[in-house]
Protein backbone atom coordinates (compact mmCIF):
# COMPACT_ATOMS: atom_id res chain seq x y z
CA UNK A 1 0.00 0.00 0.00
CA UNK A 2 1.58 3.22 -1.16
CA UNK A 3 0.34 6.74 -1.17
CA UNK A 4 1.41 9.39 -3.55
CA UNK A 5 3.55 12.21 -2.22
CA UNK A 6 1.24 14.86 -3.62
CA UNK A 7 -1.74 13.54 -1.64
CA UNK A 8 0.21 13.54 1.60
CA UNK A 9 1.80 16.95 1.17
CA UNK A 10 -1.32 18.81 0.10
CA UNK A 11 -2.32 21.34 2.78
CA UNK A 12 -5.78 21.03 4.22
CA UNK A 13 -7.77 24.20 3.59
CA UNK A 14 -10.86 24.84 5.60
CA UNK A 15 -13.65 26.71 3.87
CA UNK A 16 -14.32 30.22 5.10
CA UNK A 17 -17.12 30.03 7.69
CA UNK A 18 -19.65 32.06 5.72
CA UNK A 19 -22.53 30.98 7.91
CA UNK A 20 -20.85 32.32 11.05
CA UNK A 21 -19.88 35.52 9.23
CA UNK A 22 -23.47 36.02 8.16
CA UNK A 23 -24.67 35.30 11.69
CA UNK A 24 -22.19 37.82 13.12
CA UNK A 25 -23.39 40.45 10.64
CA UNK A 26 -27.06 39.85 11.42
CA UNK A 27 -26.38 39.93 15.17
CA UNK A 28 -24.41 43.18 14.95
CA UNK A 29 -26.99 44.95 12.78
CA UNK A 30 -29.85 43.60 14.88
CA UNK A 31 -28.20 44.72 18.12
CA UNK A 32 -27.57 48.25 16.85
CA UNK A 33 -31.16 48.46 15.60
CA UNK A 34 -32.44 47.12 18.92
CA UNK A 35 -30.43 49.72 20.82
CA UNK A 36 -31.70 52.69 18.83
CA UNK A 37 -35.25 51.54 18.10
CA UNK A 38 -36.16 49.96 21.45
CA UNK A 39 -33.75 50.76 24.27
CA UNK A 40 -33.37 54.51 23.63
CA UNK A 41 -37.02 55.47 23.02
CA UNK A 42 -38.56 53.08 25.56
CA UNK A 43 -35.87 52.95 28.23
CA UNK A 44 -36.69 51.33 31.54
CA UNK A 45 -40.16 49.90 31.93
CA UNK A 46 -41.06 52.28 34.75
CA UNK A 47 -39.49 55.41 36.15
CA UNK A 48 -39.98 56.73 39.65
CA UNK A 49 -42.25 59.75 39.94
CA UNK A 50 -39.62 62.03 41.45
CA UNK A 51 -38.29 65.39 40.44
CA UNK A 52 -35.61 65.53 39.06
CA UNK A 53 -35.97 62.14 37.36
CA UNK A 54 -33.30 59.51 37.77
CA UNK A 55 -30.64 59.70 35.10
CA UNK A 56 -31.68 56.50 33.30
CA UNK A 57 -35.14 58.05 32.77
CA UNK A 58 -33.66 61.01 30.86
CA UNK A 59 -33.54 60.51 27.09
CA UNK A 60 -30.20 62.28 26.60
CA UNK A 61 -28.50 59.95 29.10
CA UNK A 62 -29.86 56.89 27.28
CA UNK A 63 -28.65 58.34 23.96
CA UNK A 64 -25.14 58.70 25.35
CA UNK A 65 -25.16 55.14 26.64
CA UNK A 66 -26.52 53.95 23.30
CA UNK A 67 -23.69 55.67 21.46
CA UNK A 68 -21.10 53.97 23.68
CA UNK A 69 -22.78 50.55 23.27
CA UNK A 70 -23.00 51.02 19.49
CA UNK A 71 -19.25 51.71 19.33
CA UNK A 72 -18.58 48.61 21.46
CA UNK A 73 -20.79 46.37 19.30
CA UNK A 74 -19.16 47.63 16.09
CA UNK A 75 -15.69 47.11 17.58
CA UNK A 76 -16.55 43.53 18.60
CA UNK A 77 -17.95 42.93 15.10
CA UNK A 78 -14.77 44.21 13.41
CA UNK A 79 -12.51 42.23 15.75
CA UNK A 80 -14.67 39.17 15.06
CA UNK A 81 -14.60 39.41 11.27
CA UNK A 82 -10.99 40.45 10.81
CA UNK A 83 -9.48 37.06 11.84
CA UNK A 84 -12.16 35.26 9.83
CA UNK A 85 -11.31 37.19 6.67
CA UNK A 86 -7.60 36.66 7.21
CA UNK A 87 -8.15 32.95 7.95
CA UNK A 88 -6.46 33.20 11.32
CA UNK A 89 -7.44 32.63 14.96
CA UNK A 90 -10.63 30.66 14.55
CA UNK A 91 -11.16 30.74 18.33
CA UNK A 92 -11.35 34.54 18.31
CA UNK A 93 -14.01 34.30 15.61
CA UNK A 94 -16.16 31.89 17.61
CA UNK A 95 -15.79 33.94 20.81
CA UNK A 96 -16.76 37.07 18.89
CA UNK A 97 -19.94 35.45 17.58
CA UNK A 98 -20.85 34.37 21.12
CA UNK A 99 -20.27 37.92 22.38
CA UNK A 100 -22.43 39.31 19.59
CA UNK A 101 -25.17 36.84 20.55
CA UNK A 102 -25.11 38.18 24.11
CA UNK A 103 -24.87 41.83 23.01
CA UNK A 104 -28.63 42.58 22.68
CA UNK A 105 -29.28 41.57 26.28
CA UNK A 106 -26.28 43.40 27.71
CA UNK A 107 -26.83 46.51 25.61
CA UNK A 108 -30.49 46.84 26.62
CA UNK A 109 -29.54 46.57 30.29
CA UNK A 110 -26.79 49.15 29.92
CA UNK A 111 -28.81 51.63 27.85
CA UNK A 112 -32.10 51.37 29.75
CA UNK A 113 -30.91 50.92 33.32
CA UNK A 114 -27.40 52.37 33.70
CA UNK A 115 -27.03 55.99 34.78
CA UNK A 116 -25.55 56.74 31.38
CA UNK A 117 -23.66 59.48 29.66
CA UNK A 118 -24.95 62.82 28.50
CA UNK A 119 -24.70 63.95 24.89
CA UNK A 120 -24.27 67.69 24.95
Amino acid sequence: MTTSASAVQRPVRRPLPWVLMLLATVLAIGTVAFIWLVAVPVGPLACAAVEPPTSNCVLSHRQGSALVMTVIVVAVYVVTLLPALLRRARGVFVVGVVLLAAAPFVSYAVVAWAPGFTIA
